[in-house]
C-alpha cells in the first residue's frame, strides 16, 4: 500500500507534465497509457479514449502542441496551456487512484476524472472531459490574444460543438441516434468529425481563407454538414451553455454568450476571448 500524500502526487504529476510539455508525442503517449488503464474497453483498450485521442492527433498534426520556438511551427501558448492543463488534472486522478489517496478539496475536474474512474458512464467521462476543458478556458482566456481573429472565432466553435456533443449524450437532443453515433467518446463519431477539414482544419494558424471553410458555406456535403450542425447549436445557445454551467459546475460559461432579443426572438453570439471583463494577462500556470 502506497504511504504517498496527496501533495507528493500533485509534484509527481507536475513534474511529469513539465517533462513532456515540449514534447507533442509524448503527451499522446501519456493519455494513450491513460486509457489503457481506464477505458474499460472490450475491443481495443482506447475506448473512452477514442475521441480525445483522436482530437489530440488532431492538435498534434496542427501543430498547436509544438515547442514555441519551434523554428518551422511554432505552437501555440493557448493551446498548449490548456492541453497540458487536462492532462495534469486527469493524470493525478489516476495517480490518487492508483496510491488511494483522497481529498475532497481536489480541483474539482480531479474529483470528476476520479468519478469516472470509479463509475465510467459516457455521462461522467464528458462531465469529466469538459469540466477540465472549461477549467482550461477560464485559465487561459488572457491567451487568446495572441490568437488571430480567425482563431478566436474557431476557438468558440471548438467550444460550442464540445457542449452539444455533451448535450446528446445527456439525452436533451431531438437527435438521439445521431447523438449515439457522434458523440459517444466510445464511437468512431468523433474520429470521423476531426478527420474532415471542414469541420476541423489541419494547419495553424487559421487564415482569412478559412473563414468560409470553418463556417460551412463552401457548399459541399462537408460544408452542409457545418453549416446545418452549427446553426442548430447557435439557435439554442443560450440554453445550451446554461445546461453545460450546470452538468460540469462551470457558471463562467455563461459569460461566454452575449444575448440580445428583438421582436420577441433571442439571438446567440459566442464571445469567449472577445469579451468585455476578459483577463488581461496569460496564465501559464498548470494545474494546482
Amino acid at each position: 500500500m502506497s504511504n504517498k500524500t496527496y501533495d507528493e502526487l500533485v509534484q509527481e504529476v507536475r513534474a511529469l507534465t513539465e517533462s513532456i510539455a515540449n514534447f507533442p508525442e509524448k503527451r499522446l503517449q501519456v493519455r494513450q497509457a491513460f486509457y489503457e488503464k481506464y477505458g474499460y474497453c472490450v475491443q481495443d483498450g482506447h475506448s473512452y479514449g477514442r475521441s480525445e485521442i483522436a482530437f489530440l492527433k488532431w492538435e498534434i498534426k496542427r501543430g498547436v502542441l509544438n515547442p514555441l520556438d519551434d523554428k518551422e511551427q511554432p505552437g501555440s501558448v493557448w493551446w498548449r496551456n490548456t492541453n497540458l492543463n487536462f492532462i495534469f488534472m486527469s493524470e493525478l486522478a489516476g495517480a490518487m487512484k492508483e496510491n488511494n489517496v483522497t481529498n475532497p478539496d481536489a480541483p474539482m475536474p480531479v474529483l470528476n476524472w476520479l468519478n469516472f474512474i470509479n463509475n465510467p458512464t459516457p455521462e461522467t467521462w464528458y462531465i469529466a472531459h469538459n469540466s477540465t476543458i472549461l477549467d482550461g478556458f477560464k485559465r487561459y482566456e488572457g491567451c487568446v490574444a495572441l490568437e488571430n481573429n480567425i482563431e478566436k472565432k474557431f476557438l468558440n466553435i471548438t467550444l460550442y460543438r464540445l457542449m452539444f456533443a455533451q448535450a446528446m449524450v445527456e439525452e436533451v437532443t431531438i437527435f438521439p441516434e445521431l447523438a449515439e453515433f457522434i458523440a459517444d467518446p466510445r464511437g468512431i463519431g468523433v474520429k470521423l468529425l476531426t478527420s474532415l477539414p471542414d469541420f476541423y482544419p489541419p494547419h495553424y494558424p487559421l487564415t482569412e481563407g478559412d473563414l468560409k471553410i470553418i463556417l460551412g458555406k463552401e457548399g459541399g456535403w462537408q460544408d452542409d454538414m457545418v453549416f446545418i450542425l452549427d446553426n442548430i447549436i447557435l439557435l439554442n445557445l443560450g440554453k445550451l451553455y446554461n445546461a453545460a454551467s450546470k452538468w460540469n459546475e462551470s457558471p463562467f460559461l455563461m459569460d461566454y454568450v452575449k444575448t440580445k432579443e428583438f421582436l420577441g426572438v433571442k439571438r446567440y453570439r459566442p464571445i469567449y476571448g472577445k469579451r468585455d471583463g476578459m483577463p488581461d494577462q496569460c496564465s501559464n500556470i498548470i494545474g494546482v
